[in-house]
């Protein structure tokens, strides 16, 4: 058996690269990267209409491009950085600098004549402005008339609303005891000023400070900050009587008995069942109603007239009665599966107001008998089976987008959060449905028809996804909150 000979490799302690080298960014990133999937999928240079209103043309600096922000932003929660976190990485991932339309040239050799890299700072203010002018609600929106537009939603939708707990960016010995203002008359308020005025013009007000005893030192560090976190033992919790200094729009809430309460927010949804896009969602203060009156709210600005598939904690007589109302087939799990009697009354009320409440409680059954039956419809049936995706959606926020805790402290702070999450989600969706059927999304509706001397027309397929929705989806409003380019 012949042996095979290899020439022992060169010793070389240290490498030295090259002095001058010629790097096409385009070939750094490759062809089915999610990054250039969704470069090619929407278009994100709307974002520039957007934000005009926001600025001025003749004073102060000149901005940041408002879509590198954006892209900057897009970055940090689809694949779950933080702001700080993400500019360590920016210096040496291609792909980044690549979305963002930047190279390394850009970062460590900045020219004010070509693109560069805005500062940590002016990202984190651009964020606060564009959260104060509805900015990131107008990109949500966008994002689902582009999945529209593609086809990925289809026109009968079937809408499913449940909510999550998300921990508030705050610790549990940040909460401190509600003190209230006592009451005080106008007699007893005089009375104190009266005095104050006498203890200040009294000769003791005119001592030399210097002849005050020393003030004790003070506690070490350690010392200090156990007292100030205080022991807990034994010591009663709730929102009525504590507060969290760092985060006061959150609330204490545990969902189970063996949940331990926490400083949380509540997180809501409405997503489309079969292709799991988020038609809405919102960050509300976590109450035992929030599910409940979010839901609606968001129900009524979709404005579609489709089935609504909810879980057992909707299941209340005032719920289903508002989304009948509102024209909406609730598919909701009772908690009791027997139909219940209609009550009746051997003796007619003769007080107006005892009629009344049996009136009511007559309705109040009929009410929830109707939507017993409706899940017991054989169309219904494997609709109300996909109602489990949305805790997908919420666990595939909560793990790979950091839904899990809030990233800054304040109500509108959670909502920026849950918005670019829910965006983020939703251009994985629609970059997913886009390599099993091409030439959709937004690059594909801009594109017009030229006829032999006939003015531009929308695509086929625009008209086409238009006509099939516009039949199927009554007149009374649209599946969006603003009215979608494919209607």
């Amino acid at each position: 058996m012949e042996r095979d000979w290899i020439m022992k490799a060169p010793k070389n302690p240290s490498t030295q690269p090259r002095l001058f080298q010629v790097i096409d960014m385009e070939d750094l990133v490759p062809p089915h990267h999610i990054l250039r999937q969704i470069n090619e999928a929407v278009d994100f240079s709307v974002i520039h209409d957007w934000a005009a209103p926001l600025y001025t043309k003749k004073t102060g600096r000149p901005a940041a491009d408002p879509e590198r922000l954006l892209r900057l932003m897009l970055l940090s929660y689809l694949f779950n950085h933080s702001e700080r976190e993400l500019y360590e990485i920016l210096p040496m991932h291609a792909g980044y600098l690549w979305f963002c339309g930047l190279d390394f040239e850009s970062v460590f050799h900045p020219d004010p004549h070509h693109p560069t890299l805005p500062d940590r700072t002016t990202l984190v203010k651009t964020r606060k402005r564009w959260r104060q002018h509805g900015i990131f609600d107008r990109l949500m929106t966008y994002v689902v008339d582009q999945c529209i537009a593609a086809g990925l939603v289809s026109p009968d939708v079937h809408a499913a609303a449940d909510g999550t707990q998300v921990r508030a960016n705050a610790s549990i010995h940040s909460l401190r005891e509600v003190k209230l203002a006592p009451v005080e008359t106008l007699e007893d308020y005089l009375a104190r000023t009266a005095r104050e005025d006498e203890q200040t013009e009294s000769p003791k007000a005119d001592r030399d400070p210097d002849d005050d005893p020393p003030s004790p030192s003070p506690q070490s560090g350690e010392r200090a900050h156990a007292e100030e976190r205080g022991n807990f033992r034994g010591t009663t919790f709730s929102n009525q009587t504590r507060r969290s200094v760092t985060a006061p729009d959150a609330r204490l809430y545990k969902k189970g008995k063996g949940q331990e309460a926490y400083p949380r927010y509540w997180v809501h949804d409405v997503i489309d069942v079969r292709s799991r896009v988020m038609l809405s969602r919102k960050a509300s203060v976590a109450t035992g109603t929030a599910e409940r009156e979010t839901s609606l709210e968001q129900l009524a600005s979709i404005r579609f007239r489709h089935p609504s598939i909810t879980d057992k904690a909707y299941g209340t007589t005032e719920y289903l009665e508002a989304l009948f109302a509102q024209g909406i087939t609730p598919l909701v799990s009772l908690r009791r599966k027997e139909m219940e009697e209609i009550p009746t009354w051997k003796r007619r009320a003769k007080d107006p107001a005892q009629e009344a409440q049996r009136q009511a409680k007559v309705r109040d059954v009929q009410i929830r008998n109707q939507a017993r039956l409706l899940p017991q419809q054989g169309g219904y049936r494997s609709i109300q089976a996909l109602r489990t995706r949305c805790e997908h959606v919420f666990a595939e926020g909560k793990e790979c987008h950091g839904l899990d805790r809030a990233r800054s402290r304040g109500l509108d702070a959670m909502g920026e959060q849950v918005l670019l999450t829910a965006v983020v989600q939703n251009l994985k969706r629609l970059c997913r449905f886009r390599k099993k059927t091409r030439g959709t999304g937004s690059l594909a509706c801009a594109k017009t028809e030229f006829g032999a001397g006939s003015p531009a027309r929308p695509p086929v397929l625009w008209r086409q996804i238009a006509g099939r929705m516009v039949s199927k989806i009554r007149h009374e409003g649209s599946l969006c909150p603003i009215n979608s380019p494919a209607f």
